[in-house]
């Protein structure tokens, strides 16, 4: 442990005789004032774009990189007093791949063209607009130079035609979508990317090394831009909702079949400066549009679900921590925490009821939230978020008694973040989080009162941005009731009451508990070969789960990896990328808890088809995890491979296909296999089914654990285990129907059925080690199993059978910019049956008549500039 501190202090020092920051020369282009604004309907004839200059000479980057583009594309810019203006010829000798689709999402089976601004002229951020030949638009936030945000939307407006000699494409850009300071003559970067789908050719103005990492570092400046003004824009967009709630066959006397309501609010945004914007919403509407995948779960840690609520979406990128701009990251059997985990927000009220009948709120309703992100002073770039989420209750009934119960409390969420570049290749940064909850006596014992967390972090290139440091340091503090702490500490991220851990302690009186966390990683980001080394140390009462997403505490992970990555046209391939690495983790307590060697290959080949696979070996190790709350155990090592491949995805029948087999040292095996098929019969319709089927063999499955004080092996508690024999068939289907590049209908269906049939129960032998008791007495009664030994024990029955099937159907129209219909189906069927067996006929047939919870909603919103 001694020798990893001095390593964090010492690796900056031994790096920075590598530092160097070559001066590279930047092409230089002009964008003149237009005496009047080209009309915006996809036709290079206004006068406007005659007295622009003509920029061109795009070079490969895909297939032949660094060479002439095979088809040119030709630009012109101007602008006014409102906005910029873009017009763009693409040349083709063939008629253009049109594609329709819905807005922000992937439109690579198609020709588009890419607009890239960085108006700030920092070489590290700008924003995105894309256009493809049927005029669907994308948008998205670049930062850290190598990464986009497509949650952002913005407001623009574009046209497109389709020619004989290519097509053409007029975009607008209102000066309101962009932050830029105040000054009398602008100085932007920017960059121009095409992708022709039928040479699967992308090009671009300026030509980026795919051997390198970087993006927005290698615009091009923009000149001529003067007598402009930032503007503070001032957005207004109220909304309205019209929802039906359906049930069938709750066996609930406070579920009505059918539950109506109307509802409204109105989000605001207003330019507080040139670079800095105040977002906030009143009543607003935070129901997802489509629904979450269903999962199954058997371990003790919880899903994570990925954020799709638009004004969490928008400018996620400011509040990532610890998160540089490094092009490859490895965790190996320990995640990285993700400080700001916005679905805390608004979360399932945490407090269950002990009741025969309840009825509690599926979410927490947030009574208001503001946010504001953007640039201040010499380089600062900031964001502050607040929400406050309401109280919630819950109606009860037990027997005749009936009543009311808070679930959840008043709570405030407060996210602040800020960063700074210095130098020409560093940043640092800190953020800070709060969480405060007004608690009521029923649950001071189940949560914590005040959460805190404060940290810094940054990076630094060297060698011409050849070489990365990434690091970060932060501390956290929660505080309680000593029930809550009590909690808290026997979580299963920590588990402080392990009878056999030397370094920690379960303290049923403290009222506070802390902890800190760090990360230092050095890498290469530039050539085919890119070594790669990295420590991560979480303390045991390290905690963020209040507004972030963390498994486990209690680790030091450490890794070294070598990457090589090809990216030259040979004979037979168009890419080569793979890695392997070596990991071990430890505990505080300095047991072993990963040990192992992974590998990883990818294979794009010269048809444009694709191989990929991984595999590695794992050795015996402790997992001090595995018992719940025990003593650690030892799981004997494991090897595992799996592999896929695919072809070209602009086909019209495009698939990818997987499957890996696991076997361990126990004598458990799993096997998981995966195949995508997509149908596109013309380019306004997408189909797509994605079966996934998986089986388990898993001879050391935790079931339980009994109190019994004569049993001293396992410090007077038995641990049971079993062979688990588990079967899952997810069906995911997909039908996008795109009308216009304003008018689209998805529908999503996903029928999933999971089984778990537990056999050959036993007990850990002893605390420590790999070794089991065979239960030959354990039995089943009445739904119960029933172990007599030292006494009697009893625990109930866990063989599983899931049935669910979850649905969405999506219709939105966007009848002018920013403003937009959604007319919304959702339904979560799901029941559970008790039996361990797979039986797939069975199953799906008894998915109709399970219980359903439908939601129908119409939703208007209308976007009001001032």
């Amino acid at each position: 442990m001694k020798l990893i501190r001095v390593a964090l202090v010492l690796l900056p020092a031994i790096a920075a005789p590598l530092f160097a920051q070559p001066v590279q020369p930047r092409p230089t282009y002009k964008a003149v004032r237009a005496a009047k604004a080209p009309v915006i309907d996809g036709d290079l004839s206004d006068p406007a774009w005659q007295n622009a200059p003509e920029i061109t000479g795009f070079t490969q980057r895909e297939p032949a990189e660094g060479k002439p583009a095979t088809q040119q594309t030709r630009v012109r810019i101007v602008y006014d007093d409102q906005a910029i203006y873009f017009g763009l010829l693409m040349e083709d000798d063939h008629p253009a791949t049109p594609l329709l689709a819905r807005r922000d999402t992937d439109l690579n089976n198609g020709d588009y063209v890419r607009v890239s601004i960085d108006s700030q002229h920092d070489h590290l951020n700008g924003a995105s607009f894309i256009v493809n030949a049927s005029n669907v638009q994308m948008d998205s936030v670049l930062f850290n130079d190598i990464n986009d945000d497509t949650s952002w939307d913005a407001v623009w407006d574009s046209a497109t035609k389709i020619g004989e000699k290519g097509w053409t494409a007029e975009m607008r850009i209102p000066f309101s979508q962009l932050r830029f300071p105040e000054k009398d003559v602008h100085t932007w970067g920017f960059n121009i990317g095409r992708s022709n789908a039928r040479l699967t050719e992308v090009s671009r103005l300026v030509h980026s090394p795919k051997s390198e990492a970087g993006y927005v570092r290698y615009f091009a400046d923009l000149e001529g831009i003067s007598g402009i003004h930032p503007r503070r824009s001032f957005e207004i967009m109220p909304y309205g909702v019209a929802r039906s709630d359906l049930r069938s066959r709750a066996d609930n006397p406070f579920v009505k079949p059918a539950a109506h309501r109307m509802d409204g609010g109105v989000d605001v945004k207003y330019g507080l400066t040139s670079s800095l914007t105040l977002t906030g919403t009143v009543n607003p509407d935070f129901g997802q549009v489509e629904v979450d995948p269903a999962v199954l779960n058997l371990s003790q840690f919880e899903t994570f679900f990925p954020e799709k609520r638009p004004f969490f979406t928008e400018g996620a990128d400011v509040f990532r921590f610890g998160n540089g701009p490094a092009s490859s990251r490895w965790g190996f059997n320990v995640g990285f925490p993700t400080f700001f985990y916005s679905r805390r927000i608004g979360r399932t009220p945490q407090a269950s009821l002990d009741a025969d009948w309840q009825n509690a709120p599926g979410e927490t309703t947030i009574l208001g939230a503001a946010k504001v992100t953007g640039k201040v002073g010499k380089g600062w770039t900031v964001g502050i978020l607040d929400a406050l989420a309401d109280q919630e209750e819950a109606w009860f009934r037990t027997g005749d008694v009936v009543g009311k119960e808070t679930v959840e409390p008043m709570t405030n969420y407060l996210v602040t973040r800020a960063t700074r570049e210095y130098g020409k290749a560093s940043r640092a940064g800190f953020m800070f989080t709060s969480v405060n909850r007004r608690l009521t006596g029923t649950l001071d014992p189940l949560l914590r009162q005040n959460a805190y967390f404060g940290g810094v972090d940054g990076y630094t290139f060297f060698r011409d941005k050849s070489w990365l440091l990434d690091w970060y340091a932060g501390t956290s503090l929660v505080e309680g009731s000593a029930e809550a702490m009590a909690s808290t500490q026997n979580n299963p991220a920590r588990y402080y009451a392990r009878p056999d851990a030397g370094h920690i302690e379960l303290d049923p009186t403290r009222t506070s508990l802390s902890g800190w966390a760090g990360r230092a990683m050095f890498g290469k980001e530039k050539g085919k070969w890119r070594p790669n080394f990295q420590v991560q140390l979480l303390s045991p009462g390290f905690e963020v789960n209040d507004v972030g997403f963390m498994t486990r505490t209690d680790s030091v992970a450490t890794h070294a990896v070598m990457r090589y990555l090809n990216t030259d046209v040979t004979r037979y391939t168009r890419e080569i990328n793979w890695w392997v690495g070596k990991y071990q983790n430890w505990n505080f307590d300095h047991d072993l808890t990963a040990n192992g060697v992974s590998a990883n290959f990818y294979t794009q080949f010269k048809n444009y088809w694709s191989a990929w696979g991984w595999g590695g070996v794992a050795a015996d190790h402790l997992d001090d995890r595995i018992t719940r709350g025990g003593p650690a155990m030892i799981y004997r090592g494991h090897h595992y491979a799996g592999g896929g491949f695919g072809n070209d995805s602009r086909k019209r029948v495009s698939f990818e296909t997987e499957g890996e087999r696991v076997d361990d040292g126990f004598g458990g095996s799993s096997g998981s296999y995966w195949l995508s098929l997509i149908y596109r019969p013309t380019p306004a319709i997408k189909l797509s089914i994605s079966p996934r089927y998986s089986r388990v063999h898993e001879v050391a499955q935790y079931v339980t654990q009994i109190d019994d004080a004569a049993y001293t092996p396992t410090y007077g508690k038995r641990y049971i285990f079993a062979t688990l024999n588990q079967k899952t068939l997810d069906l995911g289907i997909r039908t996008d129907w795109t009308m216009s590049s304003r008018l689209s209908l998805q529908l999503f269906v996903q029928p999933f059925v999971a089984s778990g049939d537990y056999v050959g129960y036993k007990q850990l032998t002893r605390a420590r080690s790999d070794e089991f008791t065979p239960l030959a007495g354990l039995d089943f009664d009445g739904g119960a199993n029933t172990y007599n030994a030292a006494g009697s024990y009893s625990f109930d029955n866990p063989d599983f059978n899931f049935r669910s099937v979850r649905g969405s159907a999506v219709a939105r129209w966007e009848f002018r910019p920013g403003s937009a219909v959604y007319v919304v189906w959702n339904e979560n069927r799901a029941a559970t049956a008790p039996v361990g067996d797979f039986q797939m006929r069975r199953d799906f047939a008894a998915l109709p008549n399970a219980p359903s919870e439908d939601v129908f909603l119409i939703k208007f919103s209308y976007w009001l500039p001032m």
